[in-house]
């Protein structure tokens, strides 16, 4: 009979497992969108290596022609701030000579800090720039305002305009990265613009350029192919208390005022930008508008046109030809050259190779709002502490029940030695009324602190993989595939056995009756558990339910 009842106890124990897996697996499949990032395959045919620009009847004046004057000069942007800028001018060049002004990418702030070899080179050539501290009191992480920063930076455009030695109608702009989406709205905004060029443009909206960059860091890092589903489910939330509205910038109302001649650079090690698919979207975008004079250079190099790493390290070389190319370009595109004056291609340079295409269309899954994982999350640590203070609760509570039987039975054994049967009946008595401490069978308390430990692993690990994965995935190191593969499949293990004892804990609180044991052999026994009993069991259940819904979101409950 005995053997019999513990197999109803293993059968139902397993129903209950196979019922909560498969409701988690079908939660997980609702939390998965329905769009995924794919494959590019609109790959591009680079025919030329040679990245240089040539044009009929144009000479450019060579880098290294003229000495470069540095001036330090403040001027007023929004808000009616002033900040501080950087003009490098070439001595002794031709009073109508060009300028350009340098935006920012992403983080960049202080003038002194970035663009000093690129400037300086270009104010070798005969080209005036101009490079301005980034406003950074409007600028986070969490919070941007690019409407704002393109503002601020026409303020410097105007100001380069006006300074001797320029010619107004020559003044362009320099935009990296996500300058490149201000660089797009000044356009809007300023159709005087004499050029652009556009460095690492991510050119689609920030969620499909992060969609796709992260899916191609994971790639890079080697994590299992089950992972890429988290891709969609973040990137396409509300990232609710963490703002980052900035990620539905649009750039597409934009495209329309990209009518001055172009030059897209990308370098083909870049892993974070659309190199093929944004090139493409910007040639067809500026030819629907009339303007075919766009050129598009790839270089084997990283985000910022550096060699020496596929990262964005301090202190790493420009590529050779780059600065070279730049100068010539704005000569030429300077000296009113049109699109079939060019004797150079105008796509050319390193063969280039996106492995996945940014997404146009983003929709949530199920959970749209990043709050809802933040708050599970906090519900499961808070659950866990619950638990931990409500044992400990128990264990003084039964300690000092325990305490005061050992001193009640003292009394009543004292009684008994001396024979006095009315000391005898009297502390008998009271030993019954005493609360007896009161604690779970073996078996159940043992699963209550194990489901308790479990979720808390499971927490942690959780934790620790998204970290490693992150720091492979931005570090675009591979090195540490095995451990993603083994520490994924630890994770969908653990998950497994989570829900396993879950269903055992159940199965022994409800099916089973559980009872307490007594460490003092009680006169009576209670046959309900108490509160304090409750709390424990409640808490350790929503701990480890939170913690796999946790779980399931980050995909591990996928097969």
């Amino acid at each position: 009979m005995r053997k019999q009842n513990a197999w109803k106890r293993v059968e139902l124990t397993l129903i209950m497992s196979i019922v909560l897996f498969g409701l988690l697996s079908i939660l997980s499949v609702a939390m998965t969108p329905s769009w995924k990032v794919r494959p590019y395959a609109q790959h591009l045919r680079i025919n030329s290596a040679d990245t240089s620009f040539s044009a009929r009847g144009v000479s450019p004046t060579p880098e290294g022609t003229y000495k470069v004057k540095t001036t330090d000069i403040t001027f007023t942007i929004s808000d009616g701030k002033t900040t501080h800028a950087i003009v490098r001018e070439p001595l002794g060049a031709p009073t109508d000579h060009p300028a350009c002004v340098f935006v920012h990418g992403a983080g960049t702030g202080k003038a002194k800090e970035v663009y000093a070899d690129l400037a300086s080179a270009l104010a070798s050539s005969g080209i005036t720039t101009l490079v301005q501290d980034k406003r950074l009191d409007n600028y986070t992480a969490l919070s941007r305002d690019y409407q704002s920063n393109a503002v601020d930076y026409e303020a410097g455009l105007n100001t380069l305009r006006r300074w001797p030695g320029v010619d107004a109608a020559k003044t362009g702009l320099y935009a990296e990265s996500e300058g490149t989406w201000i660089a797009m709205i000044m356009a809007k905004q300023d159709p005087h613009i004499a050029f652009e060029i556009l460095t690492s443009p991510p050119v689609v909206s920030p969620r499909s350029q992060i969609a796709m960059a992260a899916t191609e860091y994971l790639n890079v890092a080697g994590v299992p192919n089950s992972l890429y589903s988290i891709v969609p489910k973040i990137t396409s939330m509300n990232f609710g208390w963490l703002g980052l509205n900035y990620a539905n910038f649009s750039p597409e109302p934009y495209y329309s005022s990209l009518t001055m001649p172009l030059l897209v650079n990308y370098g083909t090690l870049d892993p974070s930008m659309p190199i093929e698919q944004g090139a493409q979207i910007l040639i067809d975008e500026a030819a629907a508008v009339g303007n075919t004079n766009v050129g598009v250079r790839y270089y084997p190099t990283n985000h910022q046109m550096r060699t020496g790493s596929s990262r964005a390290l301090p202190n790493l070389p420009l590529e050779p030809h780059y600065t070279h190319n730049l100068e010539d370009w704005v000569h030429i595109v300077s000296s009113g050259a049109s699109a079939d004056a060019w004797t150079s291609p105008m796509i050319a340079g390193d063969q280039p190779f996106q492995e996945y295409k940014a997404p146009k269309h983003i929709t949530p899954g199920l959970i749209r709002n990043i709050n809802v994982i933040i708050i599970f999350v906090a519900i499961c640590l808070i659950a866990w502490v619950v638990a931990a203070l409500a044992s400990l609760g128990l264990v003084v509570v039964n300690g000092l029940r325990a305490a005061r039987m050992r001193r009640a039975r003292k009394l009543y054994d004292d009684a008994c030695a001396i024979h006095d049967e009315a000391l005898e009946a009297q502390y008998a008595r009271e030993f019954t009324r005493l609360p007896h401490p009161t604690r779970f069978s073996g078996i159940t308390g043992t699963l209550i602190v194990t489901n308790v430990l479990m979720a808390l692993v499971m927490i942690i690990g959780c934790a620790g993989y998204l970290n490693l994965m992150a720091t492979s995935a931005l570090r675009l190191n591979d090195d540490n595939a095995g451990m993603l593969n083994l520490g994924w499949s630890l994770l969908r293990l653990g998950a497994i056995a989570s829900i396993v004892l879950l269903s055992w804990m159940w199965d022994r609180i409800l099916l089973n009756k559980t009872r307490f044991h007594f460490k003092d052999e009680p006169v009576h026994q209670p046959k309900r558990m108490m509160p304090g009993h409750w709390i424990v069991i409640v808490a350790a259940t929503i701990c480890m339910l939170a913690m796999l819904f946790f779980a399931t979101f980050l995909g591990v409950l996928s097969f």
